[in-house]
Formats: C-alpha cells, structure tokens, sequence
C-alpha cells in the first residue's frame, strides 16, 4: 500500500465521516463539507502533480469518497433533514456505478473502471448539493435537480465507455 500525501489526504475524509455524525451544529457539519471537498481536489492533483498516482490511490480515492458521502447522507436522513426520495436520487448513480461493477465482475468481464470527468463532476456536485441541504436548505431542490442531471450524464458517459471498453477487449461472436 502506497501511502503518500494525496492517500492520506484521502483517508482524511473517514475521519471527516464520524466527525460529521459527531456534530449537529451547520456551520460545523459546512465546514466538514468544505474540507472533504478539499482534501478531495487536492489529493488529485497532488497525485498528478508530483506524478504521486497509485494503484492504492486509484482504489483508495472514490472508496473514501463514497463512505464520506454516503456517511453523512445517511446522517441528514435519519435526522429527517433530507427525505427518503433525496436519498435515493443522490446516491443513484452510485447504486448504478456498483451493480454494473457488479455484474462485470459477476460476468467474468476484465474492464477497466477508470474515473472520468463526468464522474468528478457529479462527486463534486453532490458535495456541493450536501452543503446546501445543511447550509440553506431552501435552495437545495435547485442543487438536487443539477445534481440528478448530471448524475444521468454521468450514468449514459460511463455506460457508454464501459460498452466500448467490453467490445475493445472481447471478441466477437
């Protein structure tokens, strides 16, 4: 396991995950927010910038993700700031992403999962979608629809890229 700064700046966001569960204050759970959305920009374009990419950090970046953003979904649900139908449409394309996974490797397939602009849009908007549920929660069906949109983008981009890399490396018949 490679750790380096972008790994541990990825790990980072677990801690982050209970410290948010811990709190109830907004501007405590914005500032969590902030900061894992942080260490999230930063921790890649370290890796890029000091050529610091790893396998670990391939696998290790959209884990950490995914538990900071699921933990504090899960939050905000069970303490009714967000409703189920929210929920749902936040972490669709996250239920998508992993039954394909799934089923790929269910299915024998030897494809390549590898992070693409569309994904880091959505982490990014979903970040951004979980900020202002907490911070002004008046405008989060705005964020929400933004979210859901790109989310779908994201599902048709991946789908397709998927698709191409199954007939790249099966052969026909």
């Amino acid at each position: 396991m490679a750790i380096n700064l972008p790994n541990t700046l990825s790990l980072l966001r677990l801690p982050l995950a209970v410290l948010f569960l811990l709190t109830h204050s907004p501007l405590l759970q914005g500032i969590i927010i902030v900061v894992a959305g942080a260490t999230d920009f930063v921790d890649g374009w370290l890796a890029r910038r000091f050529h610091q990419r790893s396998r670990t950090g391939e696998v290790l970046d959209p884990i950490t993700d995914k538990l900071f953003v699921l933990t504090v979904l899960l939050t905000l649900y069970v303490r009714e700031q967000i409703r189920t139908w929210e929920l749902l449409l936040l972490l669709l394309r996250d239920f998508y992403n992993t039954a394909a996974y799934c089923l790929a490797k269910w299915r024998g397939w030897s494809l390549q999962f590898h992070a693409r602009m569309s994904g880091k849009v959505v982490t990014t908007l979903q970040i951004a979608t979980i900020l202002t549920f907490v911070l002004f929660p008046r405008l989060a069906h705005v964020m929400l629809a933004i979210t859901v949109v790109a989310s779908l983008y994201s599902l048709y981009d991946y789908t397709r890229a998927g698709l191409v890399d199954l007939r790249q490396t099966r052969p026909p018949g």
